[in-house]
């Protein structure tokens, strides 16, 4: 697939976005510094030390030296030794409290391992890029606006289909829920074709809005009920190629059932959108700040800048444990005030004074 590479580079973070050949987005890649060298990331191999089994005999828990534990299932004809320290690679990145999910790596019994849990190797490839080729990159402004834009569509519950209609997309604990609604959309009179129509525009935004939101576990897409078989087909069919294009890698989806469910087990590999824009939220507010005051000095590069921000986050950009001070003052001069100011928002106010 040839796509559009998007580079937002902020101070505090970098953002990564792909964009297909109609230029809408289906991946993103949020990467903190804070968390460089402490996040086990996919296609990683790490050191780590068995620590207890889990519940049931199911596999193991591992210390990686940051939480959360890794975990291992049970592999059959290689043995897992409760306080081993052992080489993994990590199939899984962590998600909503969960640790990695690990497999047994690869390598050479000549290499001594370490006396505690460590980085061995990073990843031989970059999985954000899988299956692609970049025809352009962008970055800047405009990389920038781009990013927040695909954020801004990712994080709404419900995606308009071209046409008319939509899908509304649910997260639980135990999977992923994708309801069709037909809507206002305009049919031919054929109740049969207006279904197909609907349900294949669909499956395609779904596979789009699965990529993009980095889902995965079962994910059932409740369609607007078709009679016949061979529709029902090709509404499966496309979605198998869809999904398939945006993840580089084929998923486990059943046909679709006579009530006009889909369903489909994806494999998790990296870690949702939800939980990279989530996790932590005062430094996610803090982080907004520092991408606050950067755009305004793009836009306004004279003036001098105040962010007003809650005490928590002011005493989280007062600690500087990621060396955004310099940074920043690098991008756009040493020209901006952080204030506290009791009773703030979550959110930054960051204006030319």
């Amino acid at each position: 697939m040839n796509v559009r590479l998007v580079i937002d580079e902020a101070v505090g973070e970098t953002r990564r976005l792909l964009l297909d050949d109609q230029e809408r987005p289906f991946r993103l890649h949020i990467e903190r510094w804070s968390e460089r060298g402490v996040r086990a990331l996919l296609g990683e191999v790490r050191w780590g030390r068995v620590r207890a089994r889990l519940p049931g005999g199911r596999g193991w828990f591992v210390d990686l030296g940051h939480a959360p534990d890794g975990v291992i299932e049970p592999t059959p004809g290689q043995r897992v030794i409760e306080g081993a320290m052992i080489a993994f690679r990590i199939k899984a990145e962590a998600w909503a409290g969960k640790g990695p999910l690990l497999a047994l790596a690869d390598i050479s019994p000549k290499i001594a391992a370490p006396d505690r849990p460590s980085l061995h190797a990073p990843p031989q490839t970059d999985s954000f890029l899988e299956g692609v080729s970049i025809d352009v990159e962008i970055t800047g402004v405009q990389a920038r606006a781009l990013v927040d834009a695909a954020i801004d569509e990712a994080t709404h519950g419900v995606v308009q289909l071209p046409g008319g209609g939509d899908i509304a997309i649910d997260p639980t604990r135990g999977a992923v829920l994708i309801d069709v609604d037909g809507g206002a959309r305009r049919g031919a009179g054929d109740p049969e074709r207006f279904a197909q129509e609907v349900n294949l525009a669909a499956v395609e935004a779904a596979a789009r809005q699965i990529s993009l939101r980095s889902l995965g576990g079962l994910v059932m897409i409740d369609c607007v009920g078709m009679k016949q078989a061979e529709g029902r087909r090709a509404v499966v069919a496309r979605y198998r190629e869809m999904l398939a294009g945006y993840l580089a890698r084929s998923s486990d989806i059943l046909e679709m059932s006579r009530l006009g469910v889909v369903e489909a087990a994806i494999a998790r590999r990296g870690r949702p959108l939800g939980d990279a824009l989530a996790t932590g939220t005062v430094e996610r507010a803090a982080l907004e700040t520092l991408r606050a005051i950067e755009t305004a000095g793009w836009q306004d590069r004279g003036a001098r800048l105040e962010a007003r921000v809650s005490p928590e986050v002011e005493a989280w950009l007062d600690h500087d444990h990621i060396g955004w001070r310099q940074a920043l003052g690098d991008r756009i001069g040493q020209r901006w005030t952080v204030v506290a100011a009791p009773g703030h928002g979550a959110w930054p106010d960051v204006r030319s004074v």
